[in-house]
Order: structure tokens, then sequence, then C-alpha cells
């Protein structure tokens, strides 16, 4: 499996209730998108006083069942029209060790994303994490970490980006 992120840091002053409504408007429209396991439709507001010094992002999480999956997605319409409207992402991608059951993400509308590099040397089969997604990027030798939450109560330790969950679509399999 494979996780793919990208995210566009938007003004200041960009009024995110047009994220929002893109999200209740689109969302759905990948439920059933073969091969996908799951897409969840994340951002963030400047303005959000739950999560303050935020910036205003939009920044989709997917997780994809083959490198196949992915490709169909980015040559798509949808990709295409995003990159219209936004312009050209920077797509981070992580081989997978671990996702989950999209059954088990019922309730998240949060989502914390951690990156860690892995040192030289390091032991790689002692990677494994204990986050609902875990995997690395073999060329950036950076590890994954995602959570997926059904609040967020009080910061996390050890950091990383925080994500309110505007629509979590649900693939149609392999």
């Amino acid at each position: 499996m494979i996780a793919m992120h990208y995210r566009f840091t938007l003004p200041a002053d960009y009024d995110m209730a047009l994220i929002e409504q893109r999200i209740a408007s689109n969302g759905a429209r990948l439920d059933g998108f073969p091969g996908l396991l799951f897409k969840a439709y994340l951002y963030s507001r400047q303005d959000d006083g739950a999560l303050p010094g935020q910036e205003n992002r939009y920044a989709p999480f997917y997780v994809w069942h083959s490198a196949e999956a992915m490709h169909r997605f980015l040559a798509s319409e949808g990709f295409a029209a995003l990159t219209r409207h936004f312009g050209w992402p920077r797509i981070e991608t992580w081989h997978l060790l671990r996702a989950p059951d999209p059954a088990s993400l019922d309730g998240a509308c949060m989502a914390r994303l951690r990156r860690t590099k892995v040192a030289s040397h390091d032991q790689l089969a002692d990677l494994h994490g204990e986050a609902m997604v875990s995997g690395w990027d073999l060329t950036r030798w950076e590890w994954l970490e995602a959570d997926f939450l059904p609040s967020l109560s009080s910061p996390l330790p050890g950091g990383g980006e925080i994500y309110r969950i505007g629509y979590l679509a649900k693939g149609g399999g392999v």
C-alpha cells in the first residue's frame, strides 16, 4: 500500500469556508474509487481557536492499494481540476507497513501526521510504529506516522501537523 499526501498553504486572508464547501460538495466523489482504501480531506484554519498556530491549508491524505490505482487517480479529470484551481502540488508518497481498516476511522474528525528522519544505518526492521498509518519514503529516508482521532483534547506528544477531517471517502477495494 502507498500513502500519498499533498498540501496547499493558502494566504492568511483566504476564505476557508470555500475549502469547507469544496469538501462538502466533492468529498463523496471518491467513495467507491477503485484501488483507494481511503482519502481524508484534511484542512486547517489560521483562525481555528482550538488549534492555535495553524496555517490555512488544504491537505488531502490518501491510502492506495497499489501504484496503479494512485496513477489512475493522478491521470483523472478530478485531479486535473484540482491542479487548475490550486496549482501543481508537490506530492509526497510513502510505502506503507501499516494501514487501518477503513471502518476503524468512523468518527475520526482530527488527523495528525508526523514525519521523522531515518538515521543512516538505522535498523530498518525495527521501524514499525504504533500509529494507524506508518511507512517510509526511501528517497528522503523519512518515516511517516499518521493517526485519525475522534477529538483532540490536548496537544499530542511528538508534535506533527494537526488537521481537521472534512470528509473521509472510502474506496472501492482493489
